[in-house]
């Protein structure tokens, strides 16, 4: 349903491309507790989100970053969620549905911060498989206010006054230096889309011209053909 090591694949250019080829020794098994410390402070915080999950049996959805070479896996069986993370070398893992997108946007999906539609169908989120699964999951993920700050921070309460400030500004300074990559991307973008611009306006006239060309070929060709019929009467 989904591959996720398809020669065909391209990464997205964002920051987190970047930030991925550093973090790409690291093993996908070192992150595992992370990823289910993560899990049980949602459980804890967010109930409602879990509750709404639970009519969901037997269903795996692959949650895929485009721009990282890990992906994560969250099940649910009777009733149960739990989740997993792994990398392009994974296997065993049979998924009914697959979300893929840069892993910032998938973060800001979860956190309610950008509309799941408007990336859909600006093809920045993927989704494959069952569909009506993965709209459970983003209708229970919607029924609550989510904060990764409070499910990072909760577990140590008495440093969660200055975590909130650190991630605050860890928030504004990974905002601005997406807007500021952005313009760096259009920046070496734009010569590339001039360029192509001019080759399509090039070969719009070329089209053009072996069009008129092929106009006047058949012109060429009815002419000659009335005058081998001409010919051939006055014989």
């Amino acid at each position: 349903m989904h591959d996720k090591n398809a020669p065909t694949r391209v990464p997205p250019f964002t920051p987190m491309l970047f930030a991925g080829f550093f973090m790409r020794p690291i093993p996908a098994v070192t992150f595992k507790p992370v990823v289910k410390h993560v899990l049980a402070r949602m459980k804890k915080l967010y109930p409602e989100i879990f509750s709404r999950l639970a009519i969901l049996d037997n269903i795996s959805f692959l949650i895929d970053p485009t721009d990282l070479h890990y992906c994560f896996y969250l099940s649910v069986r009777e009733g149960e969620v739990q989740i997993d993370v792994g990398d392009n070398n994974t296997q065993g893992h049979e998924c009914q549905a697959a979300i893929s997108g840069p892993m910032l946007d998938l973060i800001k999906l979860l956190e309610g911060r950008v509309d799941g539609d408007a990336l859909f169908f600006s093809r920045t989120l993927n989704v494959e498989g069952d569909t009506e699964a993965v709209l459970t999951l983003r209708n229970a993920v919607d029924s609550a206010d989510v904060s990764l700050g409070d499910v990072l921070a909760g577990a140590v309460p008495f440093i969660k006054p200055g975590f909130d400030k650190l991630l605050l500004k860890a928030g504004f300074l990974l905002e601005r230096f997406e807007k500021d990559f952005g313009t760096v991307q259009r920046s070496i973008l734009l010569p590339v889309t001039r360029q192509m611009d001019e080759v399509g306006k090039e070969l719009d006239r070329s089209e053009d011209r072996l069009g008129k060309m092929d106009k006047e070929f058949v012109r060429i060709k009815a002419s000659l053909k009335k005058t081998l019929q001409s010919s051939e009467r006055v014989r």
